[in-house]
């Protein structure tokens, strides 16, 4: 509705522009007529008739071949009546005065032709120009478009806009998709014709008088269509169907690419994660049959003491097996898209118990300091503590034994804040940008595990809209910290309510 009131408000814009530059150009024939009349004494016909001429060309410029023509008529009847000696008359007695006339019927014809054709030339040019420069835009626009979906919107509505053409592009996957329609125009009343002609490689294809299909063709490959409602247009078609096909092409080869980037490393992961089950449950299992077949084996006889720590053996490679394999399972949990913490109110300093004693076998060799203030936070605790033990575990594996790992956690501006802190062997430099990455290990490390418990807590505090940072200890080892969003109660308020 505002769109053609607009249209209007520019169309009597123009009405009254036109009548005003009409009645300029009647008032300067008038007075070119009084000043013919007033000094016809001193004037030769001649140069009236010059002056006529002139403002008969500017005519051709200005407005149409038939206003020209009525106004060049009416111009050489002045001229005839007023000017030539027979005044007000239009008789000629005179030879001369006929040449005069003749002179000016044939140069007023001939300068409509002329002006007219060259004015025809001048649209054209202007017309191109246009054409080009919506073209080139057009090209700008596709250009940066990165998908297919926004490179065909972007397309229907330029042949919307500039041409009044209503459209769908198809595009041919494992089954014909639908990637962008005018919104006059519906999925299933089309779906049929596509399906018609998918192997087409035609140029066009006239599917009826009012409907037209264009294959979008890539080498010999027809790997979708253009479909038009409406009838016309071709000129731009044949620039714009190109630059379309181009774009769509680049763009499809992108979603194949980054598919067969995503095969590519889910294939890799596959090898990974198949040698890292092959090695960290062959050696526990190894350690564990040995020592079971060395208990079980009635021909040796063995110390107490022996006895004893093979049975221990059995116990911490049970462990660290179990600890592998909880690991693999929780990394196909937690790396899924819908993974949602539970929140509710829980003591970090709880979540910090549970943790370690989830890892107590293979922290009991070192002491902790741990500073948590009293409170309560609002987190998925289960989550949380798969984080920390996670967490604590690698503190403890990477430390000499009997050193001191530092457990701190304080709450400011909405967010809590835990950091782990150990006198470790460290990360070097190189390897900070991956250590969250999953089946990464350090390089020179000898130690047992899988490469997954740090990717299993960035993608925990992630999905808390945290984030999990390492860096450098001063005097030598780790600091891993966990920043985590949430609400918070005080203990004694909690206690007042």
């Amino acid at each position: 509705m505002k769109q053609k009131k607009e249209i209007n408000i520019r169309t009597g814009d123009n009405i009254k522009k036109n009548l005003l530059i009409t009645m300029v150009f009647i008032s300067i024939y008038f007075v070119v007529i009084y000043i013919g009349v007033k000094f016809k004494s001193v004037m030769v016909e001649s140069d009236v008739a010059m002056l006529f001429l002139l403002l008969n060309i500017c005519t051709v410029y200005i407005f149409s071949a038939v206003t020209t023509s009525i106004i060049t008529l009416l111009s050489i009847m002045a001229f005839h009546y007023f000017i030539i000696p027979e005044y007000n008359s239009f008789m000629l007695t005179e030879t001369k005065h006929i040449i005069t006339f003749v002179v000016m019927v044939f140069s007023g014809v001939f300068a409509i032709k002329i002006t007219q054709s060259q004015k025809k030339e001048i649209q054209k040019t202007t017309f191109l120009k246009k054409m080009h420069e919506a073209n080139y835009q057009l090209a700008v626009r596709l250009a940066s478009c990165n998908d297919s979906q926004s490179i065909a919107q972007a397309s229907l509505n330029f042949l919307d806009k500039n041409n009044q053409l209503h459209g769908q592009i198809w595009l041919i996957r494992e089954t014909i998709q639908l990637v962008s329609s005018h919104k006059s125009l519906r999925d299933k009343d089309y779906r049929p014709i596509v399906l018609k002609h998918k192997k087409s490689k035609a140029n066009k294809i006239d599917v009826s008088a009012s409907m037209t299909l264009f294959p979008l063709i890539d080498g010999d490959n027809t790997f979708g269509f253009l479909l038009l409602k409406n009838k016309g247009g071709e000129p731009i078609i044949s620039i714009i169907l190109p630059l379309l096909t181009l774009s769509l092409a680049r763009a499809e080869v992108n979603v194949n690419l980054v598919r067969a980037k995503r095969l590519n490393d889910l294939e890799g992961m596959r090898n990974t994660l198949l040698a890292s089950v092959s090695h960290d449950l062959k050696t526990p299992l190894g350690s564990i049959i040995g020592s079971s077949t060395t208990l079980t084996d009635k021909t040796i006889s063995l110390p107490q003491a022996v006895q004893q720590e093979l049975l221990e053996s059995i116990a911490n490679e049970g462990y660290s097996l179990n600890r592998s394999l909880s690991k693999l399972l929780d990394i196909t949990r937690y790396t899924s898209d819908k993974l949602i913490p539970k929140t509710d109110w829980f003591d970090p300093e709880e979540i910090i118990g549970s943790a370690l004693k989830r890892v107590e076998i293979i922290i009991n060799k070192h002491s902790f300091r741990i500073d948590i203030p009293p409170m309560l936070i609002e987190v998925d605790s289960a989550l949380l503590e798969h984080v920390f033990a996670n967490l604590v575990e690698n503190a403890a594996k990477y430390s000499d034994v009997g050193t001191q790992i530092d457990i701190d956690a304080n709450y400011d501006k909405g967010m809590f804040t835990l950091t782990i802190k150990d006198r470790g062997i460290g990360i070097p430099d190189e390897s900070i940008p991956y250590i969250f990455g999953r089946f990464y290990r350090v390089g020179n490390s000898t130690k047992k595990g899988t490469g997954l418990g740090l990717a299993i807590c960035k993608v925990i505090v992630s999905a808390h809209f945290g984030d999990i940072t390492v860096a450098h200890r001063e005097g030598g080892g780790t600091v891993f910290t966990v920043q985590i969003p949430c609400g918070k109660l005080e203990v004694g308020d909690l206690y007042e309510q």
